[in-house]
């Protein structure tokens, strides 16, 4: 009889297929689960080199499944590259502060790159301009991302070393400038700040391995061991080449995590390109899975396309990135190439634009209800207008949605769009009675890795202290719901719930042990769990025992 290699035992067993754990043990076989059972059935699975591992009262379920990452970007937010410190600032001046602090602490710095600043978190401040970053930034180029990494704000030195000349000419996005013609320093959406991105990412290759070894550790210390890499980078060169990075390290073992890439949709239907990138990363665990692009940009700007006009700045709705008749026509294209689309929409327009392309689709490619199961998803789906949630069962389209945006953003809505439309902010609870597909992550680097504040959101929809967050309580989901949209919801979007999502017998190993049994748990106690241990592939790849205190 066949015996396992590890045999993970615990009072609380949470497989993802019912509402409560059960005591018994999950057993594993080389990277795959090959038995899930109650109590100790599992003694005939015991051999000489069984790894048995007893959890007691810890809570063990399938590993967390992210399923909305800017991946790459990512990992040089999470390394000392980067300054974060500026998520905290509250003023332009405490910002600029925080960054002559950090280029202090590395003056071997050829430019300074910073994310995080927020302008929620600056009160009715206006927005930044270059004039303090020259101030403080005579002579080297600083590149500072907002933490919703929708705009960039750079100083002279940068504009300069971008060679961002105002002339440009965007199908999207915007290069801000004073009313003199001069450059401000901000670009607004990615076709704006790609210049700026690409000054970003200017890493050497052993530098960005090595960053993305350290990224690893991280992302598995919280849990999670399936990602996205959701920038919508264009196809090109520089791309494969960024993406045959991580396909070495996966060649040499070092590769503790899925990721699951997706390029531009572009606006041109021609997927010549994305097809043969598709057949050159195919693997289980790094994947071409679908196409990605904007509608819209964030209600922080008024960049976000809404129904009707913002509460704070009555002459602008925002508006769509690009026009609709273009991204339907890359949309039935890309789905009739089997590419699932991921629509960024945050405001209630662009989630209605988005349904709109994708029932356009399915009926031009005679898939009415998404019968085919293509993976097309909106992205955020911070506001919906309520006559529009059933179309989202009704498409078979998802929602991929980030819970602790409602913290982060707590009263954003209610400025920019009043407390009636804000009752219909991150409608977890009625997408689901609606019979909609939620999926969660992060957004990383706009929220950290760590699953339990997001959980602790949507089941309680309150702030860090406990008190009410947004306008609509009423929208709270169960914990049980909460941990499926984190694991199968992403397998789903994923197109690996055959894989991934669940404990059962014949799925991949990928498993998280908590140090509490979440079920038990307060709601405030949520926050303060931990992981224990990480399983991917059927190998440890975290275990907190081993970690310096």
């Amino acid at each position: 009889m066949e015996t396992a290699d590890i045999i993970l035992k615990s009072n609380a067993i949470f497989t993802g297929l019912e509402e409560t754990p059960f005591p018994g043990f999950v057993a594993i076989k080389g990277n795959k689960i090959c038995a899930v059972g109650r109590s100790n059935q599992f003694e005939h699975m015991v051999g000489t080199k069984t790894k048995l591992l007893d959890y007691q009262d810890h809570l063990i379920l399938p590993g967390f499944i992210d399923a909305h990452v800017h991946y790459f970007m990512g990992a040089i937010a999470a390394s000392e590259h980067m300054c974060s410190e500026i998520t905290y600032s509250s003023s332009e001046a405490e910002c600029v502060q925080m960054v002559e602090a950090y280029a202090n602490l590395h003056p071997e710095k050829k430019r300074i790159i910073g994310i995080g600043w927020f302008p929620a978190n600056w009160g009715d401040a206006p927005l930044p301009t270059c004039t303090s970053l020259d101030r403080a930034f005579p002579d080297i180029p600083v590149y500072l991302i907002s933490a919703d990494v929708h705009t960039f704000w750079l100083n002279t030195r940068a504009l300069e070393e971008s060679c961002i000349s105002g002339d440009e000419i965007l199908e999207s996005g915007e290069i801000g400038k004073f009313e003199d013609g001069r450059l401000n320093g901000l670009l607004f959406e990615p076709e704006a700040f790609l210049p700026a991105m690409d000054q970003v990412m200017d890493l050497p290759k052993d530098q960005m391995k090595q960053l993305q070894k350290d990224f690893f550790r991280h992302i598995n210390s919280c849990g999670v061991t399936s990602v996205s890499e959701m920038s919508a980078d264009r196809i090109c060169d520089a791309t494969r080449n960024t993406y045959r990075v991580v396909q070495e390290m996966e060649a040499e073992g070092e590769l503790t995590l899925r990721i699951h890439i997706y390029p531009a949709l572009g606006t041109e239907p021609d997927y010549e390109n994305a097809v043969k990138l598709r057949d050159e990363f195919c693997s289980e665990k790094l994947r071409i899975s679908g196409l990605k692009q904007f509608v819209d940009g964030v209600t922080s700007t008024h960049t976000a396309y809404l129904l009707e006009a913002y509460e704070d700045a009555p002459d602008t709705a925002g508006k769509p990135i690009y026009p609709k008749e273009v991204l339907e026509r890359c949309t039935i294209r890309a789905n009739r190439e089997g590419f699932g689309v991921r629509f960024h929409a945050i405001g209630d327009g662009a989630v209605r634009m988005a349904l709109d392309i994708f029932e356009a689709s399915n009926l031009a490619n005679e898939n009415p209800r998404n019968e085919r199961r293509l993976r097309n998803t909106i992205e955020h789906c911070e506001t919906i207008h309520s006559s529009d949630l059933p179309r989202f069962e009704k498409l078979g389209v998802i929602a991929s949605m980030q819970p602790y945006h409602l913290i982060q953003d707590s009263g954003e809505k209610l400025l920019r769009m009043g407390v009636d439309r804000s009752k219909t902010e991150w409608p977890h609870r009625s997408l689901l009675s609606a019979g909609a597909m939620l999926a969660f992550g992060t957004d990383y680097p706009v929220v950290d890795f760590n699953p339990f504040p997001s959980i602790y959101a949507a089941v309680t929809r309150c702030d860090d202290e406990g008190k009410p967050s947004g306008a609509n309580p009423e929208e709270a989901i169960t914990l049980a719901e909460a941990l499926r949209a984190y694991t199968s919801g992403g397998a789903y979007v994923y197109g690996r719930e055959g894989e991934l999502g669940t404990l059962e017998e014949g799925k991949l190993a990928d498993i998280a042990v908590l140090s509490r049994n979440l079920f038990t748990l307060t709601s405030e106690g949520i926050m303060d769990c931990k992981v224990v241990l990480t399983v991917m592939d059927g190998e440890i790849v975290y275990n907190r025992e081993n970690e310096n205190p």
